[in-house]
């Protein structure tokens, strides 16, 4: 196991929330369409089940999950729900504006968020919250502001890696672990709040 600074251990440690890019995060950055016969054109995108699992840990330990994307894509609302998400943020083209709707509406501060980025939008968000992450594919300025950057890409399991450092830092993997050997661990089923547009 990967040894993990004492600010990462301790800011792990102290969050209530953990938000993630799409593009290049969740995914490896490619962009697919396609148009069907009526004439509408529709986006695809390929998600990492290990990626999925590693959320789904992550809120079944009481930290709440959500996506933040400047996209608008409706898939993301279907991958959210599936994952037992609490908040999509989404067509939200300064980033750092969910932030400020968590305080406003909910009371949470932003040292309380964990988010992993890779581009240089993510950088408003990076410099505020209380756990700033990146993927091995992120910028050189986003690596720069991230605690900790994973050795994986996006969309090669580097969500999954960041959950399972939390997790672990928290002293919570084993649990995690031993629910799955025993069959007693439960996907998270929330309701989903969505933003659009900020």
């Amino acid at each position: 196991m990967q040894t993990l600074s004492p600010l990462f251990m301790q800011k792990a440690k102290q969050i209530k929330v953990f938000l993630t890019d799409v593009d290049g995060v969740m995914t490896d950055g490619t962009l697919s369409f396609f148009t069907d016969v009526q004439g509408q054109t529709h986006e695809i995108k390929h998600f990492e089940s290990l990626d999925g699992m590693g959320l789904m840990y992550l809120a079944h330990c009481g930290i709440c999950t959500g996506i933040i994307s400047r996209g608008n894509s409706p898939t993301l609302e279907f991958w959210a729900k599936i994952l037992g998400m609490d908040f999509l943020f989404y067509n939200t083209s300064v980033k750092s504006h969910a932030l400020d709707y968590l305080q406003q509406h909910f009371n949470i501060q932003p040292q309380e968020i964990a988010f992993i980025g890779d581009d240089l939008i993510d950088l408003g968000v990076l410099a505020r919250v209380g756990l700033p992450l990146a993927v091995a594919n992120s910028v050189s300025e986003v690596k720069a502001n991230a605690l900790y950057t994973s050795p994986l890409y996006g969309g090669h399991s580097a969500v999954r890696d960041i959950a399972e450092k939390i997790l672990q830092a928290r002293g919570e993997w084993e649990r995690i672990v031993q629910e799955n050997a025993a069959g007693t661990f439960k996907a998270p089923q929330k309701q989903l709040h969505i933003v659009k547009g900020l």
